[in-house]
């Protein structure tokens, strides 16, 4: 019984690596949207509505499991944790890609996050090019620091190795994804050259973070092999953010995204987003002293219903698995 535990739970570890690359070579003119999840709850709600993989960002893990920002406070032991759980979360249904920032350190520890994400299920991750600590690309601008060209491929070879080892030594098989985020301090020609190092090096899917427009986008397109998987992140300002001095770059929609032969459309903070802008309502309305802590008005707060609820935390399949056994 044990040897045959241990065969599924290798059978598993490739399974997700396996659907995720499937997902990469999938011809479809349309990207697939991968959306962020930051915990176990919002991984399962976007599971269970369809999502095909979801990413686990580290800005909402950090922000969600720490209430800090995304400035390299999160360590990899604590995303590692969060990962397991959101990994169990899907059911093991969907391929999970974890933020693997820059590695959290130099080689051995670059080598550590790839086999350790793998041992929990990960499908991918994801190795930037940020100096530590790192920032949000996007809160950062102009002002994001990032490693020169060869030790941003030094840290994507790194991956690959372990990527190996995962694989040999492990049982494990997780996909390396490289990304560059020197777009807005070092220019457009930097961020082609660095992506055509990770692809030339054998990253799984090669990406650029905060590209300014979509003439930019597919001019990196076009200076990869059509062959290479790329993915195309977008962070949703507000709809009036231009008007109030924000910098909201193009955005595009996942058919635009798709046309452009980028293969994943990735929203990794809009969910999270979505959630703040949902507590700050809830805390405004319930710490209202004329409310009283009731919720007398749907247009100020909008609830789901309690069995929605537990429906989305799964109580059914609980509840039905309870009725099988009669364990007191």
């Amino acid at each position: 019984i044990i040897a045959l535990l241990c065969t599924l739970t290798l059978v598993d570890a490739f399974e997700m690596a396996t659907t995720l690359r499937n997902l990469c070579n999938d011809n479809s003119n349309r990207a697939l949207i991968l959306p962020g999840v930051y915990d176990s709850l919002s991984a399962k709600i976007f599971t269970d509505s369809g999502a095909e993989a979801i990413f686990l960002s580290g800005f909402g893990v950090s922000a969600s499991r720490l209430g800090c920002p995304d400035a390299g406070i999160l360590t990899l032991s604590e995303m590692e944790d969060t990962a397991k759980s959101v990994i169990h979360a899907t059911g093991g249904n969907i391929p999970v890609i974890v933020d693997g920032d820059t590695g959290y350190g130099g080689a051995v520890n670059i080598r550590r996050t790839v086999r350790g994400l793998a041992s929990v299920g990960a499908a991918a991750v994801t190795i930037e090019d940020q100096v530590f600590p790192k920032r949000c690309t996007y809160a950062a601008g102009a002002g994001v620091r990032v490693v020169d060209r060869d030790a941003s491929l030094a840290r994507v070879k790194t991956a690959i190795a372990a990527r190996e080892e995962a694989r040999i030594i492990d049982g494990r098989d997780i996909l390396i994804i490289a990304r560059t985020d020197c777009r807005a301090a070092l220019g457009m020609e930097e961020a082609m050259a660095r992506c055509k190092l990770f692809e030339e090096a054998g990253a799984d899917i090669v990406y650029a973070e905060n590209l300014q427009s979509s003439e930019e986008y597919a001019e990196l397109r076009s200076s990869l092999d059509v062959s290479t998987t790329m993915i195309m992140a977008q962070v949703q300002l507000t709809p009036n953010a231009i008007e109030k001095g924000g910098a909201q770059q193009v955005l595009l929609d996942a058919e635009e995204i798709g046309k452009l032969g980028y293969r994943f459309a990735l929203f990794g903070v809009t969910a999270l987003q979505a959630t703040t802008y949902a507590l700050q309502n809830s805390a405004r309305v319930l710490l209202d002293p004329s409310n009283g802590g009731l919720v007398k008005d749907s247009s100020s707060l909008q609830l789901s219903s309690f069995s929605n609820l537990k429906q989305a935390v799964g109580f059914a399949e609980t509840d039905d698995f309870e009725a099988k056994f009669s364990c007191e």
